[in-house]
């Protein structure tokens, strides 16, 4: 499993849109908790999966269309340097414990528990689907209008995956 930092530059009004963003976060992430800190216009998260990095990249791309442009996502390993004040450095990087004082990360167990199943005996891909499910309610796709100005502007490309798969959507529906 890799550990990842992912930085989100933008205008995030209220804790609870941080929260948002990072509960749209959960389907990606197989660490015990996702752990996030915001200020000034800055969004860091911190967790680790499985899921490959093209794949998270695309996805972050997805949930983050009409929110903000601007992300960073890099793979944690030993050559990252991180300066930020201890308590808040000690609760972003330990993701097998929760802050007692900061209370700025998803317990990821927690989640899982909180969705109601009618049938105990639900897996994972259940959960990871109903939070998809969740997350495409919650994302803006980008307009056929915008999307034609973007492959005008920079070629067929320059699309994400998402917007590719958006394009393929209204073609295929109107």
């Amino acid at each position: 499993m890799k550990k990842y930092i992912l930085t989100v530059i933008g205008s995030f009004k209220s804790e609870e849109s941080c929260k948002e963003l990072a509960i749209s976060l959960t389907p990606i992430v197989d660490s015990p908790n996702l752990k996030f800190q915001h200020a000034k216009g800055i969004l860091v998260f911190h967790f680790a999966t499985e899921v490959s990095k093209e794949e998270i990249f695309d996805y972050i791309g997805g949930i983050l269309y009409g929110v903000t442009e601007a992300y960073i996502l890099t793979e944690l390993n030993d050559e990252v340097t991180i300066s930020m004040p201890k308590d808040i450095k000690q609760h972003l990087m330990d993701l097998d414990n929760s802050s007692d004082n900061i209370e700025m990360f998803i317990d990821m167990k927690l989640e899982k528990n909180n969705l109601r199943y009618n049938d105990e005996e639900q897996h994972d891909d259940d959960f990871v689907a109903l939070l998809l499910d969740e997350v495409k309610r919650k994302v803006k796709k980008p307009s056929l209008d915008q999307l034609l100005e973007k492959i005008s502007k920079d070629g067929i490309d320059s699309l994400t995956n998402f917007e590719k798969e958006t394009l393929e959507y209204y073609s295929e529906n109107y």
